[in-house]
C-alpha cells in the first residue's frame, strides 16, 4: 500500500490497546517514504504531519517516536506536557493551518469514546473536508471488550457519538504483539468481515506485523484484503 491508498487526512481511533498508535506511526512513515521517492525538496505535498491527540494513555503514544519521525522527515505535534508526569491535556492545534500548508495529516486519537471526545473540537473542520478524510477504527479481536464483532460495533458507535463523526473504514489490527502469527491474523480477518457486514463500514486494511510467523501472509497476501505490513515501534515500558 502506497500514498494512493491514503487520503490527505487519516484519523486513527479505536479501543484501548488495539494498535492505534502503532498503525498511525506506520502509516505516517509509509507515506513519508513513498512521497520522498517522488517529490522535490520544495514539494509541500510530500510533508507528513502526525498529530498526537491521545490524551488518555501516557504509556503508548506516537509522541514517543519523535526521533524516528525526525529521521524520516515526519513532523510531530504532541500535547503540551506529553512525556512528563503531568496529566494536563492541552490540545491547542491549528489543524486548519497545518492542512493549508499542504501535505498529509495523520491524527492519532486516544482510546474509546473518552479519547474520541478530543476530536469533536475539530469536527466542523473535518466535515468540511470529508472527501479528503478517512476516519479509521482499529479493531483488535484479541483484546477484551472487543473480542467479538458485536462488542466491537458497540465500541465503534460510542466513538462516533463522542466525536460527532462517522467512521469511514475499518482497520483490522488484530494482534498478540510478538506472539502474533498467521492464525491470529486470519481469525481477525473473518471477524472484521463480519463487523463490516453488520456495520455497513468497509474494511480499509489488514495490518500484519513484520514477524517471522507472519512473513508468509505478507508475501502471499490474503484474498480480497489490502495487506499493510507494520513494525512494532512503540515498546512496552519495561523493554
Amino acid at each position: 500500500m502506497g500514498t494512493e491508498n491514503f487520503r490527505k487526512i487519516t484519523i486513527i481511533t479505536g479501543h484501548y490497546g488495539s494498535g492505534k498508535s502503532t498503525l498511525a506511526a506506520n502509516i505516517a512513515l509509509k507515506i513519508a517514504e513513498t512521497s520522498a521517492a517522488h517529490s522535490t525538496a520544495a514539494d509541500t505535498s510530500a510533508i507528513v504531519t502526525v498529530v498526537d491527540m491521545d490524551i488518555v494513555n501516557p504509556y503508548y503514544r506516537t509522541s514517543d517516536l519523535k526521533a524516528i519521525f525526525e529521521k524520516k522527515g515526519v513532523k510531530l505535534l504532541s500535547p503540551m506536557y506529553a512525556g512528563t508526569n503531568l496529566d494536563t491535556p492541552i490540545l491547542d492545534y491549528d489543524i486548519s493551518g497545518i492542512y493549508e500548508d499542504g501535505g498529509y495529516l495523520v491524527i492519532d486519537m486516544g482510546g474509546d469514546d473518552a479519547g474520541a471526545y478530543a476530536l469533536g473540537k475539530f469536527a466542523e473542520f473535518i466535515k468540511e473536508h470529508l472527501e479528503e478524510t478517512d476516519i479509521l477504527c482499529t479493531v483488535n479481536f484479541c483484546r477484551g471488550l472487543t473480542d467479538s464483532p458485536a462488542e466491537a460495533l458497540e465500541n465503534l458507535r460510542e466513538i462516533e457519538a463522542a466525536c460527532r463523526l462517522k467512521i469511514t473504514g475499518l482497520a483490522n489490527t488484530t494482534n498478540l504483539s510478538y506472539e502474533t502469527n498467521k492464525e491470529v491474523i486470519l481469525r481477525g480477518v473473518e471477524k472484521t468481515k463480519e463487523l463490516s457486514r453488520i456495520s455497513g463500514i468497509p474494511v480499509k486494511l489488514t495490518a500484519v506485523t513484520r514477524l517471522s510467523a507472519c512473513e508468509e501472509l505478507i508475501k502471499s497476501g490474503i484474498d480480497g484484503e489490502k495487506i499493510f505490513p507494520v513494525d512494532i515501534l512503540i515498546k512496552n515500558i519495561w523493554e
